[in-house]
């Protein structure tokens, strides 16, 4: 897949995280797209607010060091909000960013959530060390949404709440759980004091309360007794309502846990590893949405030190069965995984980011376990995150690449696009052509068997 560069805005990255929304849109395309950025709602009014999306469409937010950067997708093109939350560039950083939209009795509520560090002593004589103090800032958890996802973003700032952390934190990310008989957005917060704490709304107060992980995840309990420094999580919740967590750790701990329907954990695995965790992905290889009951799971591992690992049918084998992916360890430690179908084949590929600057594409050799790398690229700056979406809502998903200085947007190659398409539209024709003379066949030969004069006894 050949990839052009749309945009990029240079700044310090801290943070991407990818944006479900039923809030609808309203800002046209900037006369400069696209790189204009809008710091502020123009005067204009809004149009006449109908009825949330039906379905959700996908935005994302990179975070800087004091503020964010809205990409909200549009109709062939999208636009970047800059939104300040107040904070001192230079005195503050952002160490992880997380948002969500949940809806409740038909009322959408987002929220963004950031883990800080901030200067509390700045350096008085030469030789004196600044020291840091640590938070986890809510934003929207006292507040009504407003209609529109714009007007929405550039108001969380009227409403947060900070929960004083007394330990580096390292990742937020947001899962639901059943809290007395009610599914809440709950946010999960690794940290260097080694315990995986989890906060989640209380209906009166509106205000985040922090909660026992153990008791909605018995694996996260496990690894806060043992003081455990997770550095990368990921949950994935599978449509038939089954979850998978997973969890690595800085001294090379893995963990891998399987919960049923009602939340209860049926299987557990831990091995260790001798490298840091940077990052795991628990992944379905095939692209398509409709589950079978023979699909499997993989899991993608990257490594400070090591290659980057895929280990293999996960549910069933466990953390057994590994590979690795070629040159993977050729370009300093590997930061970041993903995975999307790239080429339209209906298998997804593996994607890697580096501090070496490099992003990697592997794809499975058919009919084999091999992994073979099909695409690479050197950029200026090493490699954060990855993601990807139909921005411009076009059809087609665009690759989002974030670097310790800004955010690039790839394009898929549009004659390449076109040309699977034809293929496609003709597969399918050919397919219909097939039915409908089988069709005629048997029609033909229901025809002649009412010709035959014998009865059947």
């Amino acid at each position: 897949m050949a990839l052009s560069l749309i945009s990029s805005i240079m700044r310090n990255i801290f943070g991407l995280v990818a944006l479900d929304s039923r809030l609808l849109t309203y800002l046209d395309r900037p006369d400069e797209f696209p790189s204009t950025q809008i710091d502020k709602l123009p005067p204009e009014s809004t149009p006449d607010y109908t009825q949330p999306l039906s379905k959700p469409v996908r935005h994302f937010i990179a975070a800087s060091s004091s503020e964010l950067t809205a990409f909200i997708s549009r109709d062939g093109y999208w636009n970047c909000l800059c939104i300040t939350l107040g904070l001192e560039a230079g005195k503050s950083e952002v160490i992880a960013i997380d948002a969500v939209e949940s809806s409740l009795d038909d009322k959408i509520s987002l929220f963004v959530a950031l883990a800080l560090a901030e200067v509390c002593k700045s350096e008085e004589e030469e030789g004196e060390e600044s020291s840091f103090s640590y938070s986890l800032r809510i934003y929207g958890n006292n507040a009504e949404t407003k209609p529109f996802l714009e007007q929405a973003l550039f108001a969380i700032g009227d409403s947060s709440q900070i929960i004083p952390l007394s330990s580096a934190p390292m990742q937020i990310s947001h899962v639901q759980v059943n809290n007395d008989g009610k599914l809440q957005t709950a946010f999960l917060l690794t940290s260097m004091d080694g315990i995986i704490h989890l906060y989640t709304q209380n209906s009166q107060t509106n205000q985040f309360v922090e909660l026992s992980s153990s008791t909605f995840f018995p694996m996260m309990g496990n690894i806060s007794n043992h003081r455990t420094n997770i550095l990368f999580m990921h949950i994935l919740d599978q449509p038939d309502g089954k979850r998978v967590v997973c969890a690595g750790g800085q001294n090379g701990e893995l963990f891998l846990a399987f919960y049923n329907k009602e939340g209860k954990e049926v299987k557990s695995h831990a091995i260790r590893i001798f490298s840091p965790i940077t990052s795991v992905l628990v992944f379905q290889p095939r692209a398509s949405t409709k589950t079978r009951e023979d699909d499997e799971l993989h899991l993608v591992v990257t490594c400070a030190i090591e290659q980057a690992i895929v280990y293999r049918s996960i549910e069933t084998a466990g953390l057994s069965t590994s590979k690795t992916l070629p040159l993977s360890g050729n370009f300093d430690s590997v930061l970041c995984s993903h995975v999307m179908d790239v080429d339209w084949d209906g298998e997804k590929e593996i994607l890697i980011g580096t501090y070496g600057r490099q992003v990697l594409i592997y794809k499975q050799v058919s009919g084999t376990q091999v992994y073979t790398v099909l695409w690479k690229r050197q950029f200026a700056y090493p490699i954060y995150r990855m993601t990807h979406l139909d921005l411009n809502r076009d059809g087609l998903d665009e690759l989002i690449v974030t670097t310790m200085y800004g955010v690039h947007i790839f394009q898929p190659n549009m004659k390449k696009a076109r040309d699977k398409l034809l293929e496609v539209l003709q597969y399918v024709e050919a397919s219909k052509r097939q039915k409908y003379e089988l069709l005629i066949e048997y029609q033909r030969q229901r025809e002649l068997e009412k010709s035959i004069v014998f009865e059947i006894n």
